[in-house]
């Protein structure tokens, strides 16, 4: 009970003038002398009794009417929270919906709708109830309410979005939850169930605060998808490859069709056996100036319709420069690498050699990078001038080849050389790569260079703040990234021909120099695909200052609120447009390939969750300030009975009550 206006209870002292007056009138001030009562006859004592009574209740109902003219003037309320004292059973029941991905396919958010309205309907007169969204982030919907209907209404506000959802980090928002709770909790998780969605370690899903965790599980059994999986562009060939994964039981056949800037481009029929991947290649496509918008979707579609289609952004490269210093100054010492940057379609690059003597008429800063195929070639004073233009934030790749063998230290860098290793080509000893740095961008998808075999190599030591790329079985390193300055270099301890290894005629030769020259010109810090969830960062991308426009073309505002210049929360699938600074630059957003998986845990794995949650109570209910409940107001209740009080005492008062007459003035 709560009062809206408390101070009008002062009211309540005017009950003591009735009071008064009714006191004041119980004696007869009108008095007679008379001689003797003994021959009077006795009054007869029901009269008095029932006169006695009226006056009392003519004193109750003028009481009653000024008590409740001040409570109506006081406005009392109840507290909707206060209902729930009134069951000592009274829980708090959340309700978690699943707004991942996999929830979209087919009839699983029906269902997921179906069995929150079940649970909605099963709670008890003295239960509340807890709406929370799992998408992206775990968030709170509707804050503990008696209300039934806001449960219901927030319940079809809800969709599935693109995101996946992490069930163990699910239950640690769950527990933050719970434990402000000052109700027995019980969790419904209304989910698929997805096996791809469990934590790594199965104890993760333990709920820590004590609550009763009941699964309801909307898959259904059999089901099946279709998804792109992947869309690449072929730095060597100019092809687009896309892959189609089946998650189902039986093969199947769909058409993928490609779209080049939202042109069709071509369409393949492609035919995948359960449980398996296949690809199919779109050749010789024109890309325009830019950024290239690039899609492959399946038709016809299925139940998920979220993953039938990929995205993809190409830029077409643009001729740029690169110096190659030989000995001969045709690149004739490196046909190998000069050959392999000439047939690349990712990367233009315009190759000119040149002899380390004619260095010094070079303006260096115009080449993107510069690759010197053997570090015994440079003089002191060619060392100088590509130091300098490494300082100054260039690029250098050098390899320590035959010429390399006799220098005690590595010119621009001042690596110092280990003893020159050579294995005895003739005898058939070799070395291969035994240690691959896989988390660099230039070498991740490079685990066949271990295929290579090395006869020679200058073994070179690693200087402190080196990052060893490539090492040897036998421990040695081969390929080191050294910072100098604002610039870097790749310090290669072979030759880039087949004098001392035979990487040059392997396949991820070609493929390895494609990544290895877009380190060197800057190509891979620009990323051209976005992982949905994370931040965007136009900063990132070399803009000073642009604009973040959505899948939709509607401007994406920055995670602080602040617009153009903040990172962008990346939370649509679809290609984002960053512009700025007279330059545009695309960024392919894709949903996560786990979505794509319909399978859902076994019931073993269900039954051992469950049983996870201790379902242990949590004390006394105190609700107060727990739910914000309107508090139900009391007064039209207080107006009506005033009014009946008011009818009453005017009725008793001019007919029943019997008025003395003759009462002295």
């Amino acid at each position: 009970m709560t009062f809206l206006a408390p101070a009008f209870l002062l009211g309540l002292l005017a009950i003591g003038v009735p009071i008064w007056l009714h006191r004041l009138s119980s004696t007869n001030p009108n008095r007679q002398l008379f001689s003797s009562a003994m021959f009077l006859e006795p009054g007869e004592p029901r009269r008095v009794l029932a006169k006695k009574l009226q006056y009392l209740l003519l004193l109750a109902l003028r009481i009653g009417v000024l008590v409740l003219l001040a409570l109506a003037f006081a406005g009392p309320a109840l507290q909707g929270a206060v209902q729930n004292l009134v069951a000592e059973t009274a829980r708090l029941h959340v309700v978690v919906m699943d707004l991942s991905a996999s929830m979209g396919h087919g009839g699983r958010w029906q269902r997921a709708g179906a069995a929150a309205d079940a649970v909605i309907a099963d709670l008890g007169a003295g239960d509340a109830a807890q709406l929370v969204a799992a998408g992206r982030i775990v968030e709170v919907i509707e804050e503990p309410t008696l209300d039934r209907d806001a449960v219901r209404r927030g319940v079809a506000t809800l969709n599935p979005g693109p995101f996946a959802l992490d069930y163990g980090q699910l239950m640690r928002s769950v527990d933050s939850l719970a434990r402000g709770a000052e109700l027995p909790v019980t969790v419904h998780l209304v989910t698929d169930a997805q096996q791809s969605a469990l934590p790594p370690r199965f104890a993760d899903l333990a709920p820590r605060t004590p609550l009763e965790l009941v699964l309801h599980d909307v898959s259904a059994a059999a089901e099946s998808n279709l998804s792109v999986d992947g869309l690449a562009w072929s730095p060597v060939s100019g092809d687009f490859v896309a892959g189609v994964r089946s998650y189902a039981d039986e093969a199947a056949e769909r058409t993928v069709t490609l779209r080049l800037n939202g042109a069709l481009a071509g369409e393949r029929l492609v035919s995948v056996g359960p449980g398996e991947t296949a690809q199919v290649t779109f050749e010789g496509l024109e890309l325009a100036a830019g950024g290239n918008r690039v899609t492959a979707e399946l038709t016809p579609g299925d139940d998920l319709a979220v993953d039938d289609t990929r995205y993809l952004v190409v830029k077409r490269p643009e001729p740029r420069p690169v110096l190659m210093v030989s000995a001969d100054g045709r690149g004739g010492a490196s046909p190998f690498f000069a050959s392999a940057l000439g047939t690349l379609a990712a990367q233009d690059y315009r190759i000119d050699p040149v002899t380390a003597a004619g260095l010094a008429e070079r303006t260096l800063e115009d080449y993107v990078f510069v690759v010197v195929t053997d570090a015994g070639v440079l003089a002191d004073e060619d060392a100088a001038l590509l130091r300098d233009y490494v300082e100054a934030g260039g690029a250098l790749f050098m390899a320590l080849s035959r010429r390399s063998a006799g220098l005690a230290a590595a010119p621009v860098t001042g690596h110092e050389f280990e003893p020159f290793s050579d294995f005895g080509r003739l005898d058939g000893e070799f070395l291969v790569v035994g240690t691959l740095d896989r988390s660099h961008p230039a070498l991740g998808r490079m685990d066949d260079v271990r295929r290579a075999r090395f006869y020679r190599h200058v073994a070179v030591e690693p200087q402190g703040s080196d990052r060893v790329l490539m090492r040897l079985d036998e421990g040695g390193p081969l390929l080191i990234e050294h910072a100098l300055g604002a610039g870097r270099v790749l310090l290669y301890g072979s030759s880039l021909d087949r004098e001392w290894n035979d990487l040059p005629v392997q396949p991820v030769f070609v493929p390895m120099i494609a990544q290895l020259a877009a380190y060197l010109a800057g190509d891979l810090q620009v990323s051209f695909e976005a992982r949905l969830g994370a931040a965007l960062s136009a900063r990132a991308m070399g803009f000073a200052g642009a604009q973040v426009f959505a899948p939709g073309g509607d401007m994406a505002l920055g995670i602080a609120g602040a617009g153009a210049g903040d990172d962008v929360l990346v939370d649509r699938i679809g290609f984002y447009e960053v512009v700025g600074a007279g330059r545009t630059e695309l960024v392919a957003v894709n949903v996560d390939p786990t979505e794509s998986d319909p399978a859902a845990m076994a019931e073993d794995e269900l039954a051992r969750w469950r049983e996870l949650g201790p379902g242990a109570e949590q004390g006394d209910a105190d609700l107060s300030g727990m739910m914000e409940v309107p508090p139900t107001e009391l007064w039209p209740w207080i107006l009506a009975l005033l009014a009946a009080l008011v009818l009453a005492e005017s009725w008793i008062g001019n007919r029943h009550l019997r008025v003395r007459r003759g009462i002295a003035a």
